[in-house]
């Protein structure tokens, strides 16, 4: 009885993250008139995710039909915000999206930890809706991920979609676009925040990021004023 009862849990239990979608409840209205509009002029553009192949971006991805409307409506809205931006028709659209899906991939396969594979792919998601189709779609991030990291001799630069963050050993910070604003960076428990300073010197702080292995190697502590 011991047993059928565990196996029994084994088999219903689903982790919270992966019974919901990325955008939420309030979307699912807004994702399903979306695809049912730009279908009409972007009916040939294919989901990056293929449920038909094996790979850890469909292997997240396929099982939750909600997550896998707002990989299609990104699918289209890559393409729909270049012939947008450049007024020029692609070419091929069966291919257009193969090197971002061969990205997402290997985004997903370089997380051992699914929980936070999908965390990643779904910041993913909320900031390329957000800029493909504006704001229907707008998001700005609580806490930003660390999408990729690369260690030197200096400190950690960091990258998050949206800018390059270099991140010193000596708790400076840079952040690309606003180089000259006075910035430090300090671990704070599982996450790392990056603060600026006001026009009276006072830093305060500016982004937060949920944890990167090198990062946290780095010793920098919350100043104490």
């Amino acid at each position: 009885m011991k047993n059928y009862i565990y196996l029994l849990s084994v088999f219903v239990y689903i982790p919270y993250a992966y019974s919901e979608s990325c955008l939420g409840e309030k979307y699912n209205e807004v994702i399903t008139e979306y695809l049912s509009i730009m279908n009409e002029s972007y009916s040939r553009v294919k989901n990056i995710s293929d449920c038909q192949v094996n790979s850890s971006l469909n292997n997240l991805v396929c099982s939750n039909d909600k997550l896998k409307n707002e990989m299609h409506l990104l699918s289209i809205g890559e393409i729909y915000a270049y012939e947008n931006a450049t007024h020029t028709p692609v070419a091929d659209y069966s291919t257009y999206n193969n090197d971002f899906k061969d990205w997402l991939n290997n985004l997903v396969k370089s997380e051992k930890n699914k929980d936070i594979a999908l965390r990643k792919l779904c910041y993913v998601i909320k900031t390329k809706l957000s800029d493909d189709f504006g704001s229907d779609f707008s998001y700005t991030p609580d806490i930003y991920e660390v999408i990729s990291s690369k260690a030197n001799s200096n400190g950690v630069v960091v990258y998050n979609l949206s800018s390059i963050i270099y991140l010193g050993k000596s708790c400076d910070a840079v952040v690309s676009g606003y180089k000259d604003i006075k910035s430090i960076w300090y671990n704070d428990g599982d996450q790392f925040v990056i603060a600026q300073s006001d026009k009276n010197g006072k830093f305060e702080e500016k982004y937060r990021f949920n944890h990167d292995d090198k990062v946290a190697k780095l010793n920098c502590e919350k100043p104490k004023n």
